[in-house]
């Protein structure tokens, strides 16, 4: 998670600690041959006399004596806990976790490195005193190193409390800053800017609103507290540890100078060869001693001050936990009935002084607009009616049709007309009409989707009576129907059967129109005469009718014109068939077709015509 620190500067290294081996060496390899003393380059032990009795020590003796010599030289250096600084702001935290960060891994790569160096010096002595023990040399040598060996292994047990604890504070660290790193997903709702005066509900809910930022601000707060409360918690329980492992170090150090001590200066002063490395661990041990003590008093002052820190930090929890609940009643008193009826009878009151003569006034003007698109409509539909009525030669039947239109027109506009009005009435409230057009054409369109058949029926019944394709009392054939218009409306066509059946014709279904009552009809006649009959006379008899049913005042009004002779239609297998048409205002074809029938009948008889019928002739074979 965080990169190695780096060796520091003044640890001695591979190629230092190489050389003095070296040196060491050649100092007992010196003595081995009768020296008494070698010279030492300055900062190393110095190298003792390593006979006895004018002779040399073993070579096994000698190696593990060069050996523990090495390990004693290469002493790590000492990392202090203590570099950090007490941080305010969220910025400066954030610099402090790091920096402590930072110290935790010097402290980390040091304690390794100490843990490592009593490794060695455990190994290294205990090597030592068993070779003395088996070079039978006095035991007052080799019993100084056993107790250096169980030291040594102790300070290495220790060594792991502390990493422990390091490691504990560092995992507690990274979490902190890895909280203090998210980014915060609550934005501050941006202050929108206002030309007006804010409404008494806008003022309410503001009020509100602030309340809602406090009590989130407190609880933020709050859960930062309780997040350093953690964090705290988390170190002073690795800070407990890392005390009960400093003043353990300082035991174990007071052992290490006292034992080292006892064999320079005690009474029973150690008379081995490495006498001189008893010395330099004296002379190392005391400063030792002191700054584990130093550390330990310090440890136990920060421990204190963690402690104040934890009670004041819950001290502010309960501080954040009373705003909140006094913040959330507030906002449950301020949120209730009672403020949003004040509210409701100052938006009455300021919507009184303020707006509701535009409303009025408003109203009136939409008033006076439907009166005078009502009045117009009537008007015109009046106009067609009263063509309609007071021409009685006029063939078309417009009354109907009129009157549809008429309401057709007036609900339009009154639609209209209401709409306008409630949309002006929103906008003087202070409803923003925008999203509300726009929901209500998502809304048209959805009925307009799910009601196509509607809509086709009324947007084709509207052209049916715009252009007057049929009337009420048209005769007409329509989607298969065939009788009498009974009644249009917007939507449907009734038509009554000849048999009295009444049909609904959906407008919608309506693809064509044949109207037999428009305008005017013509009446058709087919009568058929014998083949022996002379068709001169025919026609003359045929044309005598038709000038007889022209004169008759009964039937003047309802001919256009004098029926006509059109000829022979047809040679059929009994009959030789003619034809006579009548021209005739509108719906009397029918009538004017019955009563030539008739006229044809009693005049064919008259002149000698035949009109002959389906004979069959029947040969009846003998019998035989």
């Amino acid at each position: 998670m965080f990169a190695r620190s780096p060796r520091p500067a003044h640890l001695p290294t591979a190629r230092g600690r190489a050389a003095a081996a070296t040196l060491v060496a050649t100092a007992l390899f010196a003595t081995a041959l009768g020296s008494t003393a070698l010279a030492r380059p300055a900062g190393l032990p110095a190298a003792a006399t390593v006979t006895q009795g004018g002779s040399s020590l073993p070579p096994s003796v000698q190696t593990a004596l060069a050996a523990w010599t090495k390990a004693v030289a290469s002493t790590p250096k000492l990392v202090s806990l203590f570099a950090e600084k007490k941080a305010s702001g969220p910025t400066e935290q954030d610099a402090a976790l790091k920096a402590r960060l930072r110290v935790l891994g010097d402290k980390t790569f040091s304690n390794r490195e100490w843990k490592t160096y009593w490794t060695k010096q455990a190994k290294t002595a205990g090597t030592l005193a068993a070779a003395i023990d088996a070079a039978k040399l006095p035991k007052s040598w080799s019993e100084p190193l056993r107790q250096w060996e169980s030291l040594a292994k102790a300070k290495g047990v220790n060594q792991d409390s502390y990493l422990k604890a390091i490691e504990r504070e560092r995992d507690a660290l990274e979490e902190r800053l890895e909280s203090l790193l998210e980014p915060d997903d609550k934005k501050s709702a941006s202050t929108k800017v206002r030309n007006d005066e804010p409404t008494p509900y806008e003022v309410r809910e503001e009020h509100l609103s602030d309340l809602r930022r406090r009590i989130d601000l407190q609880t933020s707060k709050r859960s930062q507290a309780q997040k350093d409360v953690k964090l705290i918690e988390d170190q002073l329980e690795s800070e407990q540890i890392l005390l009960a492992a400093l003043r353990r170090d300082v035991e174990l150090a007071e052992q290490e100078h006292a034992l080292a001590s006892s064999q320079v200066r005690g009474p029973n002063t150690s008379t081995a060869p490495w006498l001189s490395t008893w010395q330099h661990l004296d002379e190392k041990a005391n400063p030792k001693v002191d700054a584990l003590q130093r550390e330990a008093r310090l440890e136990g002052a920060r421990e204190r001050a963690r402690k104040v820190e934890a009670g004041l930090t819950r001290s502010q929890i309960k501080f954040r936990n009373e705003r909140i609940a006094q913040l959330t009643k507030q906002l449950e008193s301020d949120s209730g009935v009672r403020t949003w009826a004040k509210a409701t009878g100052d938006t009455v009151v300021t919507w009184f002084l303020n707006r509701a003569w535009r409303i009025a006034i408003g109203l009136i003007a939409v008033f006076l607009g439907l009166k005078a698109c009502l009045r117009l409509v009537a008007r015109t539909a009046a106009e067609w009616l009263r063509r309609a009525e007071g021409d009685p030669d006029d063939p078309n039947d417009d009354d109907q049709r009129a009157v549809t239109l008429a309401t057709v027109f007036s609900s339009v506009a009154r639609i209209t007309l209401f709409v306008v009005a409630a949309l002006l009435a929103l906008e003087q409230i202070g409803v923003d009409t925008g999203p509300l057009l726009g929901s209500v054409a998502i809304l048209g369109l959805a009925v307009s989707f799910g009601s196509q058949n509607l809509v086709r029926d009324v947007v084709n019944g509207f052209f049916i009576l715009l252009e007057n394709q049929f009337a009420v009392g048209d005769v007409v054939e329509i989607a298969g129907k065939t009788g009498s218009v009974e009644k249009i409306t917007i939507r449907s066509t009734w038509v009554r059967q000849a048999n009295g059946d009444l049909h609904a014709v959906p407008n919608g279904s309506i693809s064509a129109v044949t109207n037999m009552t428009r305008d005017w009809s013509r009446a058709v006649v087919e009568v058929g005469v014998a083949y022996d009959a002379d068709l001169t006379t025919v026609q003359q008899a045929v044309e005598k009718v038709a000038e007889e049913m022209f004169a008759d005042e009964a039937w003047s009004d309802r001919l256009m014109e004098q029926p006509a002779w059109v000829g022979v239609t047809a040679l059929a297998d009994s009959s030789v068939n003619v034809r006579v048409t009548a021209k005739t205002r509108a719906g009397d074809q029918w009538a004017a077709g019955r009563e030539l029938n008739r006229r044809l009948k009693l005049g064919f008889d008259a002149a000698g015509i035949e009109i002959p019928f389906p004979q069959r002739v029947v040969w009846q074979k003998p019998a035989e």
